[in-house]
């Protein structure tokens, strides 16, 4: 038998890393929901900040 390596995560969701929670580190587009034109909520802990600078 051969061994596989196993398959990359699939990434194509995720902002980029400065763009993701400061609080709790997520970056899947589906957890981070807009609040208005320049603020973000994590789904995942609730923080509340501004992408590329961190909490509000």
């Amino acid at each position: 038998m051969c061994e596989q390596e196993p398959e990359a995560p699939d990434e194509s969701n995720l902002v980029a890393p400065q763009h993701g929670c400061p609080s709790c580190g997520e970056r899947d587009a589906d957890n981070l929901v807009w609040l208005n034109d320049d603020r973000v909520e994590c789904q995942t802990c609730s923080t509340v900040y501004t992408p590329g600078r961190g909490w509000d």
